[in-house]
């Protein structure tokens, strides 16, 4: 089966589930009223029915991500350090790579420069097929999968408002796609949650707008 290939890189990181959790439409009123009743102090909605929060339990279920793993790590990552993984674990060109990271001032990348190379992934791992360059194939298809995890959790579990682009040091987690299961990606979003939470409660309610699936 010709998508067959996709789905599998799905099942193994544990994404499979990740890609139905969004809205298309979010209540505004609904995520402002709940960032004026959390609590920094506490981690918690102050309601008038009690303290409420979103637990680990929570991600679990309702995003199917494993908790009990290996942490993520924090680190930022350089300019040099984000050339050198996209040209390792996605192709990219080293002159356009360069100029993008460049353009964005850290180790970033836009989605509208993710989407090129991730169309012209697609349409080599085809030709590739097309070919009997299966080992050529195979890569060109990894490839495209962690451009497409790159935008999964940058719209779901590490949203905010700036939704124009993604950290690229995620894709140090996926250099093995079959290790990826392996990190506690529960967690992780539940500690951004409280983070953009708590920033949100401070400033305004725009970092909020992801996140009301987990609420």
């Amino acid at each position: 089966m010709a998508t067959q290939w996709w789905h599998d890189g799905l099942r193994v990181t544990g994404f499979q589930w990740l890609q139905d959790t969004n809205y298309s439409q979010i209540d505004h009123v609904l995520c402002s009223a709940f960032v004026e009743k959390w609590q920094e102090e506490t981690s918690c909605f102050h309601l008038p029915f009690g303290e409420v929060t979103v637990t680990l339990d929570d991600v679990s279920c309702l995003l199917h991500l494993h908790n009990n793993c290996m942490i993520l790590s924090d680190r930022s990552t350089t300019r040099a350090e984000a050339i050198e993984m996209m040209i390792e674990h996605l192709g990219a060109d080293p002159r356009d790579t360069l100029k993008e990271v460049t353009d964005k001032k850290g180790g970033h990348a836009r989605f509208s420069y993710l989407r090129i190379i991730f169309k012209e992934r697609l349409l080599e791992q085809l030709q590739a097929y097309n070919e009997y360059d299966m080992v050529f194939m195979r890569q060109l298809q990894e490839q495209a999968l962690r451009i497409y995890f790159l935008y999964l959790l940058r719209i779901t579990l590490f949203t905010s408002k700036s939704v124009h682009y993604v950290d690229v040091s995620y894709l140090k987690y996926f250099r093995d796609l079959e290790l990826a299961a392996g990190y506690a990606w529960g967690a992780a979003a539940l500690s951004h949650l409280y983070m953009e939470l708590s920033d949100a409660s401070h400033y305004n309610t725009n970092h909020l707008s992801g996140y009301l699936f987990l609420l």
